[in-house]
């Protein structure tokens, strides 16, 4: 008994001595995380969610933010735009100005400006510079290109199945996937062999053989879109050597 107090005198002392220790840990207030300072400018990456040209506003769906804008990771983020905010639509290597009723809703956009904190619980973005980038939507996409597998052909019908392991914004809803595919009456098929193009009929393909096709979307019925090749290249299986 004299052994079990004495143990409990030393777990006592040791929390007594502890306790400072256990009282500085855990959560941390937002203001003494150094790099938690406020910030007075912004940069946000995201998607167009909303223009509102009445009210000089754009609201972003942020994928990627600077500290001042961490918390929207994620979230929707507006912005203030003002006569001095600078709008430009980006094409390849050319940029050029426009108004905000030109911004596009789902465009990729890159946002950079200040952020006014006269009040902390409600910070005031404005938008010094947007660039602006289209994006098509992957429904209204009327191109495709995949590189995958033959799992079928019938060359009666003009039709084959193939399972798109690669593929463009255009078949990401049937990545790898067992797809249909119209073959075009005029479509070109070929294979390289010994460094020339051999030009193949859709009846000598066997399923297996690899290919990288491309071809059009007809989007008549948007929930069952026409996948039809115009242009295929196989890779023929390679011989077995003779025993």
């Amino acid at each position: 008994m004299k052994k079990a107090l004495i143990a409990l005198a030393v777990v006592l002392v040791v929390l007594a001595c502890s306790g400072p220790a256990f009282a500085s840990s855990g959560v941390v207030a937002e203001n003494s995380i150094p790099w938690w300072t406020p910030a007075h400018s912004f940069t946000a990456v995201g998607n167009a969610q909303a223009v509102d040209t009445t009210n000089n506003r754009l609201v972003v769906r942020v994928t990627l933010a600077s500290a001042g804008v961490a918390t929207y990771l994620g979230n929707d983020l507006t912005v203030r735009i003002v006569p001095k905010t600078q709008i430009l639509r980006h094409r390849g290597r050319l940029y050029r100005t426009i108004a905000l009723d030109k911004v596009r809703l789902g465009d990729h956009v890159r946002v950079t400006g200040s952020i006014d904190i006269s009040v902390p619980a409600q910070p005031v973005f404005t938008a010094g510079r947007v660039i602006a980038t289209h994006v098509v939507q992957p429904d209204q996409i009327k191109w495709f290109a995949f590189r995958g597998p033959l799992k079928s052909i019938d060359a009666t019908d003009s039709t084959l199945v193939a399972r798109p392991l690669r593929v463009t914004r255009g078949l990401w809803d049937v990545i790898g996937t067992k797809t249909p595919f119209v073959v075009a009456p005029n479509a070109r098929i070929f294979t390289w062999t010994g460094g020339k193009p051999v030009v193949l009929t859709l009846a000598e393909l066997v399923p297996g053989e690899r290919v990288l096709a491309q071809g059009a979307i007809d989007r008549s019925v948007p929930t069952a879109p026409v996948f039809t090749i115009k242009w295929m290249r196989v890779w023929l299986p390679t011989p077995t050597p003779a025993s």
